[in-house]
């Protein structure tokens, strides 16, 4: 069917009921005409003035009833709709109307519900993938930590083994700790709306902060350094910066192999500022590349004992805050370019543009 013209509730009602009141005003008179000619009972005018009125009301009030419950049929839809979405039936959708004129407002009401409903859906679903990998998350470790106590308990083993099965709890402890820490962090990020605080930050600096924390990372793999940082100056939240270098720069090492090298590198680009993290590891296929903003995607199992994909989720999110973008540049075997976007000014939000090195 094809779209119906549509009209606003206004201008509809008001055309509605005048023709109503025109048909009804049409059919009186002539209900009172043949009655007057065919049955004969020579009505004077006062008369048929009254039956002529009351012929129109009783016709009037049948149709505009009719009407209204054509004018309702979306609200009785929706509130139908709305009660099986509060029972958890988040895939119901409500259907346009199939006229050939159609209500304005009925139709935004119609799409914004099923829009609703569709972001309800789409809600749902994440928040039970998301409580299914946290419980994933968290068996792992536990599991080790409750394996390796066991043995620990039941004694009679070499010193050597009882070091090594202590270390291994400790380790998973570790891990477990980090993993609540990183969940805490993202929670609080998720339910934040704005900045509260607004510094100037030197941005080299900053970065070179967090390749000195991060010392006995890169120094136990051998990795170097390739720095070309101009002074940069942007205005923001210094905490959540320092936390997007130190995720960024921590995966770089983590994926970098030994004697390898990290180069970072920053310019001002329009009214922004851009900085690129890239190294030399192995790299991230094509088809993945766009999932490793989600949480807990890993696209190299080999490293899920180290990380929880959660890193480049709390990254992204912290600079959709800070109205920044991140931007990924990898190829298999060649490495990957990490490349981040910040607006000068705090307030404002900067497309990231990435230019060629």
């Amino acid at each position: 069917m094809k779209k119906p013209f549509i009209l606003p509730l206004r201008i509809y009602h008001s055309l509605t009921t005048l023709l109503t009141l025109a048909f009804c005003c049409g059919v009186s008179s002539l209900l009172v005409y043949l009655l007057d000619s065919i049955v004969g009972l020579s009505l004077e005018l006062p008369a048929a003035l009254v039956i002529c009125s009351l012929l129109t009301v009783v016709l009037g009030a049948l149709l505009l009833a009719w009407e209204a419950g054509y004018y309702i049929r979306p609200a009785q839809d929706i509130v139908e709709g709305a009660g099986r979405i509060a029972e958890g039936d988040f895939s119901v959708r409500v259907p346009q109307p199939e006229t050939y004129i159609g209500i304005e407002e009925s139709y935004v009401l119609i799409e914004n519900f099923n829009r609703m409903a569709k972001e309800l859906q789409s809600i749902d679903h994440m928040q039970k993938g998301f409580t299914g990998s946290v419980s994933h998350e968290f068996k792992t470790p536990l599991s080790s930590i409750v394996g390796y106590s066991e043995i620990l308990l039941e004694g009679g083993i070499r010193e050597e083994e009882r070091r090594e099965y202590t270390e291994l709890v400790h380790e998973e402890a570790l891990r477990l700790s980090r993993l609540a820490e990183n969940l805490l962090r993202l929670s609080r990020l998720d339910v934040q709306a704005i900045v509260m605080r607004h510094e100037e930050i030197a941005v080299d600096e900053q970065i070179r902060q967090c390749v000195i924390l991060l010392a006995e990372r890169w120094e136990a793999k051998d990795i170097s350094f390739s720095m070309d940082l101009p002074s940069m100056q942007v205005e923001g939240d210094p905490d959540m910066t320092k936390q997007v270098w130190l995720n960024l720069i921590d995966n770089a090492v983590k994926y970098s192999e030994k004697g390898k090298t990290i180069h970072i590198s920053g310019q001002y680009v329009s009214n922004s500022i851009c900085v690129r993290i890239r190294d030399e590891g192995i790299g991230i296929p094509k088809d993945k590349q766009a999932h490793i903003f989600e949480r807990f995607y890993q696209c190299d199992e080999s490293h899920q004992e180290k990380g929880h994909g959660l890193g480049l989720s709390i990254v992204k999110r912290i600079l959709e805050l800070l109205g920044g973008q991140i931007a990924c540049q990898s190829q298999p075997g060649e490495g990957t370019e990490m490349v981040v976007a910040l607006p000068l000014d705090s307030g404002k939000i900067c497309l990231l543009q990435v230019p060629d090195t």
